[in-house]
């Protein structure tokens, strides 16, 4: 057990209006912990903003990278690196928590084979701060939880240090709100924020810190809220999609073109939003988030009908891609087994070098055991491995359509997008709608 002393609690506690002082004079030492999609942009935010950093993470490859300004993803520049390199202390162990005013957890929390949350590196690193934490420090948890985490973990950090929640220990959730690769102007300091801790006064603290960012901030009433709004931001997302996917399929049935039928729905001003079909989804939100939910609600004894039925469609998205190219292979009189295809794109979004989920990797599995030679082509994923078998991308200015029975455009990268003749392939099938329309390209 951590057990704080009186001398400790009045050297480390501070009144609101002392904090938010210390946060607008940028006297406040923060610690963040995971610095992947999330936490890299959110501690090059804060060193930016003038604050002192320390990064925590295990990969030492990741360390050694941005020791080197070099950046490892696509929303972070070297030389946005290199002008924090004075104030972003880089660290693989949690002993710089120690001297930190406020820590923002962002590692992963994946789940399992079997569909269940895995908060393996969220306990893990949390467990390992917990005898470094002091009084008045501020822990937020940016990492997307199942309902109730946040809450959980306030209760055992205050029963171990002996600190009282809302006092002089502050917990809140402010759940991550990033896009890698996002081409429509959203930053980490421009995204609106919502944020909620255990007590009134968690809130208070975290927004305090968010707000230092220039973040708009809208606060919650409670952690569980906080937690609840992300995964049903995620999962509103999945539900939208996977309906999406389905009247492409049953618009194919009728042979009625879905672009059009979208584009004229999408006319309506209000009440619809718009999306469109593609060949799954892919990342470590939008597939993991809903199975939070699904989890706590299997919990609860509640069934999440919608949701579970959008999270089987989903699933069986990059199935139903595979089928078509067979489908399509068929009206030319080509059989699947001994055809070749050339797959574009394998990364789960364009422009980021990101396979975690990746759709590609099944609809390439698919093909293989159906008997297809399959070749990929994505300059962000220079190799992969599919059932055991390792494959390396074609390089993009050497690529020939023609010499494949199908081309499958899976993943729009830009450079692949500028650098393909579409024109000397036998047969497109464009899963993202964005081949221009010719006798022979079919859309998803």
């Amino acid at each position: 057990m951590n057990v704080v002393t009186n001398s400790m609690m009045s050297a480390g506690c501070q009144d609101e209006a002392t904090f938010s002082k210390r946060a607008r004079d940028r006297d406040l030492t923060i610690a963040v912990v995971g610095l992947g999609y999330t936490g890299l942009p959110l501690a090059h935010a804060f060193a930016s903003a003038g604050f002192d950093v320390h990064g925590v993470d295990i990969d030492q490859a990741k360390l050694d990278r941005l020791r080197r300004s070099e950046s490892y993803l696509p929303d972070i520049s070297d030389e946005q690196v290199r002008a924090v390199s004075e104030r972003l202390h880089l660290s693989v162990t949690a002993h710089p928590v120690a001297s930190a005013d406020v820590v923002v957890m962002c590692v992963p929390t994946p789940v399992t084979l079997d569909g269940q949350p895995d908060l393996t590196y969220l306990d893990t690193a949390l467990a390992s701060i917990a005898p470094m934490v002091r009084p008045g420090l501020v822990l937020m948890l940016q990492s997307t939880m199942p309902p109730g985490t946040t809450q959980r973990w306030a209760t055992r950090l205050a029963a171990e240090t002996g600190l009282t929640l809302g006092e002089d220990l502050f917990v809140a959730c402010a759940p991550e709100r990033v896009n890698p690769a996002n081409s429509d102007g959203w930053t980490i300091t421009n995204t609106p924020r919502v944020v909620a801790g255990v007590t009134g006064a968690c809130t208070g603290r975290a927004a305090i810190v968010l707000r230092s960012l220039s973040i708009e901030v809208t606060p919650l009433s409670h952690a569980t809220v906080a937690e609840m709004s992300k995964l049903l931001e995620n999962s509103a997302r999945l539900v939208n999609i996977s309906f999406a996917n389905e009247i492409a399929d049953f618009c194919h049935k009728l042979g009625v073109p879905v672009d059009e039928v979208i584009r004229g729905a999408a006319t309506k001003p209000f009440g619809y939003l718009p999306h469109w079909p593609g060949p799954g989804i892919g990342g470590e939100c939008i597939p993991v988030d809903p199975l939070f939910l699904i989890s706590e609600s299997d919990r609860q004894a509640v069934r999440l009908r919608v949701v579970e039925a959008a999270h089987r469609q989903a699933n069986a998205r990059p199935v139903t891609v595979a089928d078509r190219v067979t489908e399509l292979l068929a009206r030319r009189n080509v059989a699947t087994a001994g055809s070749r295809v050339l797959v574009l794109g394998v990364a789960y979004k364009p422009n980021v070098p990101d396979l975690r989920n990746a759709p590609a990797l099944v609809i390439i599995s698919r093909l293989l055991a159906a008997g297809a030679v399959v070749d990929y082509c994505d300059p962000w994923a220079e190799r992969i491995e599919v059932d055991g078998l390792v494959l390396e991308s074609l390089d993009v200015h050497q690529l020939q359509p023609a010499a494949y029975d199908c081309v499958v455009l899976v993943t729009p990268h830009d450079v692949l997008r500028d650098q393909v003749d579409w024109h000397q392939a036998r047969a497109v099938l464009d899963t993202v709608h964005r081949v221009p329309l010719a006798p022979h390209v079919e859309r998803l």
